[in-house]
């Protein structure tokens, strides 16, 4: 009797420790966000998910169906942002809680062992029945604190997850991370969905219908996947992964990529499919535009006809393992999914993976991998997906608007919070605020981005839907709405908070509705507006009016939704003509047309020497090693070890892997994908070679959080990336895709889906392509496109989606062509690269080759040294290049060149990139070979360098800005200009080549003793840069200018961006030569100043600009020949006015400027220029500055103006408030054809002084003088009169203190002009020129000839007392030969024609005549048979003077007659 009390106890108690709950509804959660993640991989799941419109954000309802969970805690967690949702046991959060739900529990443990001990101690029995019983006593006890202790265990835990969503709730981002159980998902919307079920490969069922995808979709499974009745948009991408079926229905057809791993495909019966080969495509629904890409290399195709054609390339021969394959997320194809806009890049190029990585291993990666050392994966084809037919119409394209891209202006009462959030719920849509009482009765909402072309007679919409926040009343009566495009320059600043009324200017285009569906409070109604332009709308922002018909009384509100400009849709043929050429006059280089060699059988996959990375036996531990958070894998010493796909795991983090100076790490040729910190190379990292370049789809994604540590390898390489150690080698190739980079051949329009290019490409369907700007303002009017391939031919390209922006190609320039998509991808993570603008970076410090590699993410701002692909003091190198490679988004410049000699850079396309994008760092870089590169979107650091004077501004390096000169990112930064610049194009930056001046290298080299702004070019031939320099007015396209230099006291780099002197030699050395720096065949457009250089010695030779500010800004001795500058193009975005053209602008003081062998064409004039200056004009002058003053030092040549009217030929400016440099602006046109004179001619400005003789004309429209030189030069002297004028101590000062007039030569009118402070007088030689002083004249001066040339002299008269006596003198100050005393002569005439050693004294006047006896003819700068006289240091002539009768007072003899010298000397 008492075993069986005794047995029924211990069963009581036993099913009270371990009941099994089930059905128990443990709580629900609210999502507050629209990008989410579920993490239910340790857990048993069944999601259902389904629509429930009384809920208003969505709930996740979570129910227990099994195991032992009290409470939601013990096994969720929530992110601290509320975005994520982890699954697990976190019952040790809440063990308190757990004490107090298990009270029972420990009270009746506490009551049954009392009964225990009691039946213990008084059931009499014997000893057996003693014994038995304090063993059942100890038996139970242990059972209830097992009971009372254990922990949750996941595997026995089952839940339900009611996914309660509203039906017009849409995600950004769905990601849902399971392990076992099954999925029944209807009606979900997001623009992505990412299911990801073989993270610990447990059976998951997947089951999606009605679902909206406007992105892409990525499941991975076990088992089947069934989707029913998708709906996806026609550019998105479908990456389905199984071992089992897939069947796949589409509600409304599709057109994009579609990447299948399975057993088989029940595809859409409406599908028509045609498989070539190991390419698969066709079309759904019967729809034109419904062409889809199946990249489904072996599964079997079911549910459609198809028609099978001969395979293009032969099968591969080598051996497929027959085992399961190993399930992965690398793409078969290209990823295509529709890139997220931002507010960079109109469009950013994604390459994500589609699987959250761990960094604890989930399960061994390599069962199924054999390891006889013959056995290889079936290597990747490198035949493309056959490109569908091409449509003839283009899709629709909606514009959307948003609080995003809308500022919101009025007269007065707004703030931040008076453009908001709509309703919940509601999509794409936004709130006006009137929060205050009486507000403005009229607002603005003025666009931030730019609007698409608009072109004459089509029919636009612009449409939203309109919603009431309060019942109608008077209080919100909508009178009016109109829309507007404006000029830019025309509207306020929309992302900065300013009072705004109305624009001062008229609108290109403008419409206004007066009755509208503006009454409902209660529902959203639909507006339209149609629009038809009656002309060409270029660069233009929507501006939209909304009208009230009174003052508001109480606090009202505005709500709009799916506000958008539609662009319609069109049918198309290919145009007539393309062009055969990309340049008029200069010559732009191509790489060659030629693929490089291969030869597959020297691929290093097939070398018999490989052992496996999954084979046990070569790692000393005997276990493959898996990945995890701290593991450290070193590759076995002497080994060359081959990873194939089935050797690792695709979706853990490795750590950190280590390649010994004896070993190679070899990967296959198959689609891969691995997750990784840290490589560090000692020995050798191949992935394809220059004769076997790899066609497979292989993405290595790094990861880690922002640190400056060193974690490859001690006190080397940083951390989060690829580090090669001197001595090291890595060659990474991928398939070419050549060209890399082309042109437009045709003007593509807004809207249009299809465009032309110049060159036939190999590039393929589903990879995506750049088009570059064609706006001057690059980063402010951000056009850049990124666009997929939806089909192509040859030179022809169809897209996925039609373009936004107006791409020009016309004869004069085209916008670049480039393919970003390449099939190896490094890539950072995106867990913490974009948040912390920390990406992935390979270093080289020995050999590296790199071809057909995409850089996505990396970068790291700011961090010294770690940029995307860097060879880091490599020294000389012999074997290094970076060919046809690519840079996107990247964090921290492109491709860099650091201490290192020899590499060639070629072919690579760069798109938005922060700092400078190609990057030669210190100075010391040479005989380097960067060619046929293109970069575009180059961001500055900070606020860029701007500034209105020729200075500039200065920047210091501090933790925010590493590089001071960051603040000018250029495209290409080059701080030794010694190395080959061939065939590149830079498509925005704050200049597209830059060139600072660096006194003595910067950081690793600063002991190199050399100057490196002392170098030229190796070779310059054949660059393009355009949409850059805005910034500074001084900018430039291609800037040499600015100084780096290091403060050794500090230890800062400082950074000046304005004017710097560049004096260049020979060798570099100034004991050298010394050389003029050289551009030869250089391309500008759209740029504020094509070409600006600084330096002492200027070339530009075969120069083509179009719609730039200014074609060039040359210093020194500078030549520009050979040239068309094209002041108006026929881009309609560049023909607004918001900036206007001048051919050329001669500068004002101490150059030498020739300009020869030149076309101007079409500068037509702007009739609200404020000055001849700021008029489209041919040639200008510097006229605002009376402290610099112009020589002779200005000559033009053999110039052809073509389609420009004579009164804008030249445009020379007199300022309201009058300067020297207006008064004394010159230039000799040496053989008249600028001006038309047919003989040589002078030009002065508009001051009468340079009226020498009566060949001289006055030109009004020019406000010049235009005179036959004849034998006359120009001529320029300073007279140094202490304390009054000075050479040392000029001044900005335009106060007369005197007059300089024309003498003889039969004039007898005043032909003067004003002398002032600063010491300078210009004009013409051979002639007499009378000087008077107000103040009187000084009892000595000296007079400087600077610019007297050989044989030509200037016959001075300066009034005096009479009976004055003199002394005169001339003074050399290098050679004494040249020091004369002056005697004097019997007249002024004798004084005229003798030899430039007499002076006379009439009583009135002394009369000198000053000649240079130091020269002989060869002091000018010579170019094109044309020459430009020097300016000659220091030959000075003296003039002493006394009188006892008048003597002077405070030396200036005063009181003098104002008398002009007799008209017949």
């Amino acid at each position: 009797m008492k075993k069986i009390f005794i047995v029924l106890l211990l069963f009581i108690l036993l099913t009270f420790v371990f009941t099994v709950k089930s059905d128990e509804q443990l709580g629900e959660i609210e999502i507050s966000e629209n990008s989410f993640l579920i993490d239910a991989n340790a857990i048993d799941t069944q999601i259902n998910f389904y629509t429930d419109n009384s809920i208003t954000k969505p709930k996740l309802i979570i129910t227990l169906l099994s195991g032992d969970v009290d409470k939601l805690e013990d096994i969720t967690s929530i992110s601290q942002d509320k975005t994520t949702l982890t699954f697990g046991d976190f019952s040790s959060l809440s063990f308190g809680n757990k004490q107090t739900n298990n009270g029972i529990g420990l009270m009746v443990a506490t009551i049954t062992t009392g009964c225990l001990l009691f039946t213990r101690f008084n059931i009499g029995g014997n000893k057996s029945t003693t014994t038995t019983t304090t063993l059942t006593i100890l038996v139970i006890g242990t059972i209830f604190f097992i009971g009372l202790s254990h922990s949750i265990t996941l595997s026995e835990v089952s839940i339900r997850i009611d996914f309660k969503v509203p039906s017009t709730f849409k995600f950004e981002k769905l990601d849902l991370k399971l392990g076992s159980g099954s999925s029944n998902i209807i009606g979900l919307s997001s623009n992505s969905i990412n299911i990801d079920s073989c993270f610990n490969l447990k059976d998951h069922k997947i089951n999606l219908s009605n679902a909206i995808v406007t992105s892409s979709l990525n499941i991975c499974s076990t088992q089947n996947i069934d989707i029913k009745n998708l709906i996806q948009s026609s550019n998105s991408l479908i990456n389905l992964k199984t071992k089992s079926n897939v069947t796949l229905n589409f509600s409304n057809g599709y057109s994009g990529i579609l990447d299948i791993y399975s057993n088989s495909l029940k595809i859409d019966e409406t599908c028509d499919i045609n498989v070539n080969g190991f390419n698969t495509t066709g079309s759904c629904n019967d729809g034109t535009l419904s062409k889809l890409v199946i990249n489904a290399n072996g599964v079997t195709i079911t549910g459609t006809s198809f028609l099978t054609q001969t395979p293009t390339t032969s099968t591969p021969t080598t051996s497929t393992p027959t085992s399961t394959p190993t399930l992965t997320n690398t793409p078969t194809s290209t990823p295509t999914s529709t890139p997220t806009p931002t507010t960079t890049p109109t469009t950013t190029p994604t390459t994500t993976p589609t699987t959250t990585p761990t960094t604890t291993p989930t399960t061994t990666p390599t069962d199924s991998c054999p390891t006889t050392s013959t056995w290889r994966p079936t290597m990747a084809s490198s035949s493309s997906p056959n490109s569908p037919s091409f449509s003839s119409v283009t899709p629709i394209l909606d514009i959307n608007f948003d609080k995003s891209n809308l500022g919101f202006r009025s007269r007065y009462k707004f703030n931040e919070k008076s453009i908001a959030d709509g309703p919940n719920g509601v999509g794409n849509s936004f709130s006006i605020n009137f929060n205050e009482t009486y507000s403005p009765d009229s607002n603005w909402l003025i666009s931030k981005i730019s609007s698409p072309v608009l072109r004459t007679n089509v029919n636009y919409i612009f449409s939203f839907n309109f919603k009431l926040g309060q019942a109608l009343s008077s209080d919100n009566t909508i009178s009016s709405i109109t829309i507007s495009f404006y000029n830019p320059i025309d509207l306020p600043d929309p992302n900065v908070l300013e009072y705004f009324d109305q624009p001062t200017a008229l609108p290109l285009f403008t419409k206004t509705i007066t009755s509208g569906n503006f009454s409902s409070s209660t529902t959203f109604q639909p507006n339209g507006i149609p629009i038809k332009p009656t002309i060409d709308i270029g660069l233009s922002l929507m501006a939209i009016q909304i009208n009230r018909t009174k003052q508001n009384s109480i606090p009202i509100n505005l709500y709009f939704s799916d506000m958008k400009l539609t662009i319609p849709s069109k049918t198309f043929t290919d145009p007539i003509s393309f062009l055969t050429k990309d340049s008029e006059l200069v010559y732009i280089s191509k790489a060659s047309s030629s693929f490089d060699s291969q030869n597959t059988s020297t691929c290093p996959y097939l070398s018999m020497d490989l052992v496996h990375w999954h084979d046990k036996t070569i790692w000393s531990s005997g276990i493959v090693p898996l990945p995890n958070a701290s593991s450290n894998i070193i590759l076995p010493a002497g080994k060359r070890v081959l990873i194939s796909p089935c050797s690792i795991s695709q979706t853990d983090i490795y750590k950190k892997i280590t390649i010994p100076s004896t070993s190679e790490l070899i990967f296959s040729d198959a689609n891969i994908t691995m997750h990784v910190q840290d490589i560090y190379v000692q020995g050798k990292f191949t992935m394809g070679t220059k004769e076997c370049r790899y066609n497979a789809f292989i993405n290595l994604i790094f990861h880690g959080n922002k640190t400056t540590t060193d974690t490859i390898a001690t006190n080397f390489g940083g951390s989060k990336g690829i580090a090669v150690a001197s001595g090291g080698f890595i060659s990474v190739q991928g398939k070419q895709y050549h060209n890399t980079w082309s042109k437009l051949s045709s003007t593509a329009w807004s809207g249009d889906s299809t465009i032309y290019i110049q060159d036939s490409v190999n590039w393929e369907v589903g990879q995506q392509v750049l088009i570059t700007t064609s706006v001057y303002k690059d980063e402010l009017y951000n056009q850049n496109e990124v666009l997929t391939i939806a089909a192509i031919s040859g030179k022809k390209i169809q897209f996925t989606t039609p373009l936004k922006y107006y791409h020009y190609g016309g004869q004069e320039y085209q916008s670049e062509v480039g393919l970003l998509s390449r099939r190896i991808v490094f890539q950072g993570d995106l867990t913490s690269s974009d948040s912390q603008q920390f990406g992935g970076h390979v270093l080289v410090s020995g050999e590296g080759q790199f071809s057909g590699l995409s850089l996505v993410r990396f970068g790291q701002r700011n961090i010294k040294g770690r940029y995307p692909l860097h060879y880091h003091l490599a020294n000389n190198v012999t074997k290094s290049f970076i060919s046809d490679c690519s840079v996107i988004d990247s964090y921290y410049r492109c491709f860099t060149i650091h201490g290192t000699n020899g590499v060639t850079l070629t072919r690579n396309v760069a798109f938005n990139a922060t700092g400078h994008c190609y990057y030669l760092e210190d100075g010391v870089e040479v005989d380097n070979t960067i060619s046929y590169n293109l970069g575009a979107f180059v961001h500055t650091i900070g606020a860029p360098a701007a500034g209105y004077d020729q200075y500039g501004q200065d920047f210091i390096q501090s933790n925010d800005l590493t590089q001071p000169a960051d603040s000018a990112a250029a495209c290409f930064y080059i701080t030794n200009a010694a190395n080959s610049f061939i065939g590149n194009s830079a498509s925005g930056g704050w200049a597209g080549f830059a060139f600072p001046n660096l006194p003595r290298p910067i950081g690793n080299h600063l002991s190199v003793s050399i100057v490196p702004s002392q170098y030229i070019t190796k070779v310059w031939e054949g660059n393009t840069a355009h949409s850059s320099g805005y910034y500074f007015e001084f900018g430039a396209s291609i800037y040499v200018g600015g100084l780096l230099t290091y403060n050794d006291n500090t230890g800062l780099l400082q950074y000046s961006s304005g004017r710097e002197s560049r004096d260049t030699f020979m060798n570099g050395f100034n004991s050298s030569s010394k050389v003029w720096m050289r551009f030869n065949n250089t391309k500008v457009f759209l740029s504020n100043r094509g070409l600006s250089m600084w330096g002492e010695r200027t070339e530009a030779v075969y120069l083509e600009s179009h719609d730039s500010r200014r074609p060039a800004s040359l210093f020194g001795e500078a030549w520009l020949s050979n040239a068309l500058v094209n002041g108006q193009s026929g881009n309609i975005l560049s023909s607004s006015v918001e900036y206007t053209r001048q051919g050329f602008q001669f500068y004002d003081t101490y150059v030498q400027t020739i300009i020869s062998n030149i076309v101007f064409r079409n500068y037509i004039r702007y009739a609200n220029a404020p000055s001849n200056e700021e008029d489209n004009r041919v040639i200008i002058s510097m006229t605002h500055s009376s402290e610099f003053l112009p020589q002779g030092i200005s000559v033009s040549k053999n110039i052809t103006i073509q389609n420009t009217t004579t009164s804008q030929f030249i445009g020379h400016n007199i300022p309201v408030n009058s300067t020297g440099s207006s008064r004394f602006f010159n230039f000799i046109d040496w053989d008249g054809s600028l001006t038309g004179k047919g003989v040589p001619t002078l030009i002065g400005s508009h001051e009468k002084f340079w009226q020498f003789d009566n060949s001289c004309s006055f030109n009004s429209d020019w406000n010049c003088y235009i005179c036959a030189k004849g034998t006359r030069e120009i001529a320029n002297v300073q007279f140094w009169v202490s304390g009054l004028i000075s050479r040392d101590d000029p001044q900005n000062n335009d106060d007369s203190i005197g007059t300089i007039s024309l003498f003889g030569d039969g004039i007898t009118d005043r032909r003067s002009t004003r002398v002032i402070h600063t010491a300078g007088i210009t004009g013409v030689s051979n002639a007499g020129w009378y000087l008077y002083l107000n103040g009187g004249t000084p009892t000595y001066m000296k007079i400087w000839l600077a610019q007297v040339i050989y044989n030509n002299y200037l016959f001075l008269a300066i009034p005096y007392p009479p009976n004055s006596k003199f002394s005169v003198s001339s003074e050399y100050k290098y050679n004494s030969n040249y020091n004369f005393n002056f005697t004097t002569e019997t007249s002024a005439a004798a004084v005229r024609s003798g030899d430039g050693k007499k002076y006379y004294f009439d009583g009135t006047h002394l009369f000198v005549k000053v000649i240079n006896f130091k020269l002989n003819g060869t002091e000018s700068f010579n170019r094109s048979g044309a020459k430009v006289y020097d300016v000659y240091w220091e030959f000075l002539i003296h003039i002493t003077a006394s009188n006892t009768n008048t003597p002077p007072v405070n030396g200036f003899f005063t009181g003098l007659i104002d008398t002009l010298p007799s008209s017949n000397l």
